[in-house]
């Protein structure tokens, strides 16, 4: 069952000149973002489909600055949260063969190596885990982190607005208001 708070993944691939492509997969409550097709973003993420965003993109550079610049807080809110917030996941990358995808993960536990939390998407390349399974990794993994309020507002998920930086400003706007994300 997917969860209803904002999710991303991110696949990286070697291609054959040493050249990276990171393929981006936004799950906002019900899909993904492509930026593929004449559908809009909104009607894309409904349907759970995936972002192609070349390696270095500085949209995505700074989303990923941006997401661990403002770690400590989120950690610290997240380990003692008011009873207004909820939905709260990090993301982190898991490799195989080459590629590196991105998965959004809820229920946080410290421990005494780092973190584990439960994977919320579906693997689209990466098959060594699965969706539902408690997943170990260290905290310089975290590349985002999101959770949401009681109005409904997502806070974080810097890397879905940094997809929607490269999407039409009205299609975008569309999208913000949809899942409650502010790119501020």
């Amino acid at each position: 069952m997917r969860r209803a708070a904002p999710a991303c993944a991110a696949q990286v691939k070697k291609g054959d000149a040493g050249m990276h492509k990171l393929l981006l997969l936004v799950v906002l409550l019900a899909g993904c973002s492509e930026a593929s097709g004449a559908k809009t973003v909104l009607e894309r993420a409904k349907e759970d489909s995936v972002t192609e965003v070349a390696t270095g993109d500085p949209a995505m550079n700074a989303a990923f600055a941006k997401a661990r610049a403002s770690l400590d807080g989120f950690l610290k809110l997240e380990k003692n949260p008011p009873p207004q917030l909820s939905s709260f996941s990090v993301k982190v990358g898991i490799e195989q063969d080459g590629y590196t995808e991105f998965f959004w993960l809820s229920d946080l536990e410290e421990t005494a190596q780092g973190y584990s939390a439960i994977i919320d998407n579906q693997p689209e390349r990466v098959h060594r885990v699965r969706m539902g399974q408690r997943y170990a990794f260290a905290r310089d993994e975290i590349v985002d982190w999101t959770y949401r309020d009681s109005s409904g507002a997502a806070h974080g998920n810097f890397t879905a607005c940094a997809l929607l930086s490269h999407e039409p400003p009205e299609q975008a706007e569309a999208f913000k208001q949809e899942f409650g994300l502010s790119c501020d």
